[in-house]
């Protein structure tokens, strides 16, 4: 009952912010819209970005459900779009909150995919690459995954430009495999 509760504060707060933006949304607006009281607002959270955060702690456990083993740059970076395009949650606090909110939430839900990409690629090196290596790229990789994500939300608006990232594909294509190549090198000399 009580996430039930939190979803449906979520979702009043999401349809005010396809009026408003963040910062001119109050406790009072939100428990309006919802249809309950202040204290069931203070219950669950503990002010307006306390509610930002699960909220988008929720759209990155929705990605996390993924479990597809074939993960690529093109498959999760295009998955993690489709998600931000159908929920504007993410591009309201890009414009309201601040970009270190977003970039952190993009950086905390990349990784784990980006690993799989990085784990993938460096366990079928010969010998396989060191996990400190793997950890490393992965750092890198998330962090230019982040960049391009920030980038179109920012930039772009969320909205098209799919020529633009096709040519960012094709640019880091096998770059996870190439700098534990590098890394592996560097280890032998």
């Amino acid at each position: 009952m009580a996430q039930k509760t939190k979803q449906a504060l979520v979702a009043a707060f999401k349809r005010l912010l396809v009026k408003r933006p963040l910062d001119k949304i109050t406790v009072k607006d939100i428990v309006e819209e919802c249809g309950v009281n202040r204290q069931t607002f203070y219950y669950h959270f503990h002010d307006i970005y306390d509610m930002v955060g699960w909220a988008l702690r929720d759209v990155a456990e929705q990605l996390l459900r993924w479990d597809d083993q074939n993960w690529d740059w093109n498959t999760a970076v295009e998955a993690l779009m489709d998600v931000l395009r159908q929920d504007r949650l993410v591009l309201n606090v890009y414009h309201s909150v601040g970009h270190g909110v977003v970039s952190d939430f993009l950086e905390q839900t990349m990784y784990p995919y980006v690993m799989r990409v990085v784990r993938s690629q460096g366990m079928d090196m010969t010998p396989p690459a060191r996990e400190e290596d793997m950890e490393l790229v992965c750092e890198v990789c998330t962090l230019t995954c982040t960049g391009i994500l920030m980038t179109w939300i920012g930039k772009y608006k969320m909205q098209g430009h799919e020529e633009w990232l096709q040519r960012i594909y094709i640019a880091i294509h096998g770059e996870a495999g190439y700098m534990l190549r590098n890394l592996a090198h560097a280890q032998k000399e």
